[in-house]
């Protein structure tokens, strides 16, 4: 158990690294993809509910001092996993379609992104060009 903890914060870390050196670098329409979201959902098939939340909130801070951004992506990475965990772990003896596990990544980066967008506009942490 103990060993397969640290094989997977050493994922972890790398997957925020590949992130801060190669994903931050492709944008496809100004969007950047977030591979710790993905990594983060891959640990909820495998550990309890809790211990995603630690996941979550190291790997998100961890991502936070690499992009400056203190605490915005911990917070919405811990409340997104918080809201859809049972979704996620109901999954784990089923093998799920390529179009389920999409929509599944994609319902959670729409609500990661909606937490994140909403507690920068509320900080008033970045200035967008776009205000409504």
């Amino acid at each position: 158990m103990r060993n397969k903890l640290l094989k997977h914060i050493g994922i972890g870390i790398i997957f925020v690294l590949s992130q801060l050196l190669i994903f931050q670098h492709l944008s496809l329409f100004g969007t950047i993809a977030d591979p710790v979201l993905v990594f983060i959902l891959w640990t909820a098939l495998r550990y309890e509910r809790h211990e995603v939340l630690f996941f979550a909130a190291g790997f998100g801070l961890f991502q936070d001092m690499m992009f400056d951004t203190w605490g915005l992506n911990m917070f919405s990475k811990t409340i997104t996993m918080f809201l859809i965990y049972k979704i996620v772990s109901r999954n784990t003896e089923v093998r799920l379609i390529v179009w389920q596990a999409f929509a599944l990544i994609f319902g959670a980066a729409f609500i990661h992104n909606i937490f994140y967008l909403g507690l920068t506009s509320f900080l008033n942490v970045y200035d967008y060009p776009f205000s409504p």
